[in-house]
């Protein structure tokens, strides 16, 4: 992985603000309160800017307590019958069907439904880093991170969240009083996406970033489960810059 100063301000100025969701008792289906939803901000801060942060995008992961649900003799495939409106959900429930993927070898499933990045960030490295933050945040050896690798249009709720409701707050100032509201659609310029008509290249184009990432395909479907070890040299190299550049800022000292 080659990193450069550019690349380096941006990682080390990245914050991610998850907020989580949960209860203790069911809802609407039983058994569902072994699910916890997360809705994640990521924002670059401008300190030396002496502005505020900017959103440069946002993501969403569920997470199943599989290893309560066991122990509550939870029936995995009702549940995920129940959500099968939703693509994540279509897609799990399609691959345990055929056996492509077993829920009982894990304690935890940490999905992830979306991720959107603002367009001047998506060749910076940020899908790398967001994955990086999910498996500092959520990733144990007994657990599967599993992402859905879809464009945008190609998933109905998502898109008609991103598309006619979603919108975002950007301030340039410190006053709290100046915030202009943009819609989703317009500020991460998701109408680009509409005029991709390519489905098979748009896929592969996701799936090189979901491989790069460290996530592999299950079956023949739209899911990918991840591995650490692509993060782990990601982290290591990230290490060796900064011992780097500390080194460089010591020598100026000393000089």
């Amino acid at each position: 992985m080659e990193i450069n100063n550019r690349l380096w301000q941006i990682w080390d100025n990245t914050t991610f603000k998850i907020t989580s969701y949960c209860r203790n008792f069911d809802l609407i289906n039983d058994n569902e309160s072994i699910i916890s939803e997360h809705c994640g901000v990521i924002s670059l801060t401008r300190l030396s800017e002496t502005k505020p942060p900017i959103i440069i995008g946002e993501f969403e992961v569920s997470t199943w307590n599989i290893a309560l649900g066991k122990k509550l003799n939870v029936n995995f495939v009702k549940l995920l019958k129940c959500h099968w409106v939703e693509v994540m959900y279509a897609e799990l429930l399609k691959a345990v069907k055929n056996d492509s993927f077993d829920i009982m070898n894990y304690d935890k499933l940490i999905l992830i439904q979306n991720l959107v990045i603002h367009p001047e960030f998506r060749k910076s490295g940020m899908t790398e880093e967001f994955v990086e933050a999910i498996y500092r945040q959520y990733y144990s050896e007994k657990d599967a991170i599993i992402a859905v690798v879809k464009p945008i249009q190609d998933n109905p709720v998502d898109s008609d969240y991103y598309y006619n409701i979603r919108n975002v707050e950007v301030r340039n100032l410190l006053s709290l009083n100046t915030v202009e509201v943009v819609p989703s659609v317009e500020y991460y310029k998701l109408n680009e996406f509409l005029n991709k008509t390519d489905k098979e290249t748009n896929e592969y184009k996701l799936f090189a970033v979901a491989v790069k990432c460290g996530f592999g395909r299950i079956g023949d479907g739209d899911l990918f489960m991840f591995s650490p070890e692509k993060i782990l040299q990601r982290i290591t190299a990230k290490r060796e810059y900064n011992d780097k550049i500390n080194s460089q800022w010591e020598e100026t000292e000393i000089s």
